[in-house]
Order: structure tokens, then sequence, then C-alpha cells
């Protein structure tokens, strides 16, 4: 059976305001190389990539803001 992989990110920004974004995959390694890459954009904008890993460090942020990636998969 065939599945679909899709990232979800999602946020709270600095202003209050929530967001979210999804990425369609093809497989379970291009969704987490994703989300990996999501994280550490993130972090690296943020200022704290010494401070996370983007391989299990999935959710960053503090009590102003944070962003979170997840993998949700669907069979076709």
């Amino acid at each position: 059976m065939e599945k679909i992989y899709i990232v979800v990110a999602e946020t709270k920004g600095t202003d209050g305001e929530f967001y979210s974004e999804v990425f369609p995959c093809k497989t379970s390694q291009d969704a987490y190389d994703c989300a990996c890459g999501l994280i550490a954009d993130m972090a690296e904008t943020m200022d704290i990539a010494d401070d996370v890993n983007p391989e299990t460090d999935w959710v960053v942020g503090n009590d102003d803001w944070w962003y979170r990636v997840r993998i949700d998969d669907f069979n076709l």
C-alpha cells in the first residue's frame, strides 16, 4: 500500500499570531529531511542554532514564541 507523508509546521509568532504550513512528501525519508530542515531553518532564524539538534528537537521556542513540526502519514 502506498503512503503519502505530510510535514506539518505550526508556529506562534512573537506577534501572538498562529500559523501553519503543510509540506507533502513521497517518502518517509523525504518527510524526515523536510522536518529537520524546517527546524534547522527556524533555529538559525531565531539565533538558537547552537542550542538545537534538528534531528531530535522538533519543538523549539520559549514563552514568547514556539515552532513545532510533525509528520503525519496517510495510506493512498
